[in-house]
């Protein structure tokens, strides 16, 4: 692939029955939509990836990526697509042992390839409609609205969303924005990466991405940290309990990214804009904001 293209979009969908003595259901994900085409054109494929979490989404999709850049057609093959054991290496090690919410879907024209963990049934539906419906998303969730009318049942959907990641890779270039909206304030930064030396191999997607990954983890853990830290502090944890280790694998898991992150500058020439951010910086943010709704055990 010459040129690539995608987004990462965070999303929230209230179902509101229009029994207003039924509670509204809520349904959030974060979503990649994944086109990808073969360089004589032959092979094209569009995945949708589901996960719980963004970093874990782009490291999915990157996993896929990979497989039909050097494989081709992920679909039709003699041996078909081991896509447990692709999630497995997505998440093991630290997501696997402290993250018990963790999920994955993968539809391709609206049918479920490849599901793990619990996810809330509606994005299967929106999925269908969106397949059906020529990959017009809004009006996708107006036909689901008809869906739920059809099996009597009236609501109104919302759909809130917001893009987190935008990126675009070309052989010798790729560009990416982040953007990161949590309770401890948004973080916003774009970098740009370019191949060190002209006799270097070509920039690929699958390996962006999985940079882009890292951030997002990172800023991610990093808010994890400050709050129990927070806690610690405030002897709301107590010492060798699994709250104490998974604060001290957190710590573990935020150096591990950052070394890889590192790893990757040392490769690239990757220039930001504003600066790099501060994990470490974003843990002291994170921990002073949890003092505001945190109170210290008596």
């Amino acid at each position: 692939m010459k040129e690539f293209n995608l987004s990462l979009l965070r999303e929230k969908f209230t179902i509101i029955p229009k029994n207003e003595t039924e509670d509204p259901l809520i349904a959030t994900s974060n979503r990649i939509v994944l086109p990808l085409v073969s360089p004589d054109g032959i092979d094209n494929e569009e995945f949708i990836v589901r996960t719980q979490n963004m970093h874990s989404c782009c490291r999915m999709a990157a996993s896929i990526i990979k497989e039909f850049t050097e494989r081709g057609s992920v679909l039709h093959r003699a041996q078909p697509v081991d896509w447990k054991l692709m999630w497995h290496d997505v998440i093991k090690g630290y997501e696997r042992k402290w993250n018990d919410d963790i999920w994955c879907v993968i539809y391709f024209k609206g049918r479920i390839l490849f599901q793990s963990g619990k996810y809330h049934p509606f994005l299967d539906i929106i999925e269908q409609c969106d397949a059906s419906n020529e990959n017009n998303y809004q009006q996708s969730i107006k036909l689901a609205e008809d869906i739920f009318a059809k099996a009597g049942k009236q609501v109104i959907i919302k759909h809130d969303s917001n893009i987190a990641l935008v990126l675009q890779t070309k052989p010798d270039i790729a560009k990416c924005g982040i953007i990161i909206r949590a309770a401890s304030g948004t973080t916003t930064f774009n970098y740009t990466t370019k191949l060190r030396y002209s006799a270097q191999a070509k920039i690929t997607a699958y390996t962006i991405l999985t940079a882009a990954a890292s951030f997002l983890e990172a800023v991610q853990l990093s808010f994890t940290i400050g709050l129990l830290k927070r806690k610690i502090d405030f002897g709301m944890i107590k010492r060798h309990s699994e709250d104490e280790q998974k604060f001290k694998k957190s710590e573990t898991r935020l150096g591990n990214l950052n070394r890889a992150i590192k790893g990757y500058e040392e490769k690239y020439d990757v220039f930001y804009r504003p600066d790099k951010p501060d994990f470490f910086e974003m843990v002291t943010k994170a921990n002073e904001f949890a003092g505001t709704f945190l109170k210290p055990e008596k």
